[in-house]
């Protein structure tokens, strides 16, 4: 690697996404052309409590932007650290890191308890999140039940998959890459789009939500709601809960672990969202017109 590539800027939109020469075939004839694809590298992730030396918690597969937020979302949604015991972060330096923009340390102003740290695999891919969770009984004990929803707008749920694909500026030039959204409710139940993360990992965008919410001190999410491009897993419903989301609304699938979940901690979660035709999964009670 050159010393340029090794001292790449951390926040280089450019490295959201690359170009590359392909073939495409249309009408049975091959064409080479040009094609945008979505960037994805991978974060190390380290922790150093006030005092003590960086401790390696976890690397994940990721598209670069917003790596702060990620590492901080992903180290309170996983209950490792508190929102309010971050004192800075630093990327890493080409001296000791080949890839420094892919090293992230976030400093502590309080001790790290490294035993907190899951069992967990060395690398999480960003098709899979963070593996090795005990069971739902786990996530319960750590995580309350969140604030419930008074209400939510059938119609409002049904228009936010629009609403939520017009905010996806990486998706519109490469087409390959997931999207989360914090959702405000209204007492009447309708909603609004108040920030929008894309990331090639579904787990990454969701944790940069949560570490963005947390930066700017908004943590619990309380009377709001977390909106999925995709399917709604396992993960996704712990990760909701430990941000205080009440309600879940995903455009795909949820799994039978992620329904039970939700139902365990008091979220709503709506699925296979297609307009005015919708899956209500738990808490119905709330969602009407």
């Amino acid at each position: 690697m050159s010393p340029r590539d090794a001292a790449r800027d951390p926040h280089d939109p450019a490295r959201q996404s690359a170009k590359r020469r392909i073939v495409t075939w249309r009408s049975g004839e091959p064409t080479v052309v040009s094609d945008l694809l979505v960037g994805e590298e991978p974060l190390q992730i380290r922790v150093a409590g006030v005092g003590a030396v960086a401790i390696d918690v976890a690397v994940t597969m990721r598209t670069p932007g917003n790596d702060i937020e990620l590492a901080i979302g992903f180290l309170v949604s996983e209950g490792l650290i508190s929102p309010s015991s971050v004192s800075h972060m630093t990327f890493g330096d080409a001296l000791h890191d080949a890839q420094p923009e892919n090293h992230l340390t976030v400093h502590l102003n309080t001790p790290f308890d490294a035993t907190a740290i899951a069992v967990r695999t060395t690398v999480a891919t960003a098709s899979c999140g963070i593996c090795g969770k005990a069971s739902i009984d786990e996530v319960a004990a750590r995580i309350p039940p969140v604030v419930p929803l008074a209400h939510l707008s059938a119609a409002a749920i049904g228009a936010l998959p629009d609403q939520l694909r017009a905010a996806q500026p990486l998706f519109d030039r490469t087409g390959g890459i997931h999207a989360a959204a914090i959702v405000s409710v209204a007492t009447s139940g309708s909603m609004a789009l108040e920030t929008v993360r894309e990331d090639v990992g579904r787990h990454n965008a969701v944790d940069k939500l949560i570490g963005e919410a947390a930066q700017r001190g908004a943590l619990p999410l309380t009377s709001h709601v977390l909106l999925l491009s995709g399917r709604c897993s396992f993960e996704l419903v712990q990760k909701a809960g430990a941000a205080g989301f009440g309600g879940i609304v995903a455009v795909g699938a949820p799994s039978d672990l992620a329904v039970e979940t939700a139902e365990r901690l008091g979220i709503c979660l709506v699925g296979f969202v297609r307009g005015s035709s919708l899956n209500v999964y738990t808490r119905a009670e709330i969602v009407s017109n």
